[in-house]
């Protein structure tokens, strides 16, 4: 049970600071170096590894960057945490060749988060972002 506790804890600040504020020095404390990471940031194949996670979630944080965070839930079971969060976003810069157009779009997301020895070595990504999806269509 504290090894659970112990990984929310990483989960929570992962998210909050790592994703919501897009701080790099928290993804390398939070994530194993071999992350695999399946997501829509990129499509053709899940990421692998931590620094090509963080090339891949800077660009998109670069372009879409977040307003107004919200972790509306959060839990853990043996070596998973799963967290969901609502963003809200604004495209400010273009993304995949698309034209930035100020929008504010609200992604909602569930992460599915694996641990080993403290570190996530797995992030499963799965949102309900129909504008996101609408505006990026023609990638």
């Amino acid at each position: 049970m504290i090894q659970v506790q112990q990984n929310i804890e990483t989960a929570k600040r992962f998210i909050n600071e790592g994703i919501a504020k897009v701080d790099m020095q928290v993804f390398d404390e939070a994530l194993d170096p071999n992350i695999t990471v399946s997501t829509g940031l990129s499509p053709t194949a899940p990421i692998q590894g931590l620094e090509n996670y963080k090339q891949i979630f800077s660009a998109f944080a670069d372009s879409w960057p977040v307003k107004q965070f919200v972790m509306d839930e959060i839990f853990g079971v043996n070596d998973k945490v799963v967290v969901r969060f609502t963003a809200t976003t604004v495209f400010k810069k273009d993304y995949y060749g698309v034209k930035a157009t100020n929008q504010i779009v609200r992604l909602k997301e569930v992460h599915i988060l694996t641990f080993r020895d403290g570190k996530v070595i797995e992030n499963i990504v799965s949102g309900t972002n129909f504008p996101f999806e609408y505006i990026m269509y023609p990638v």
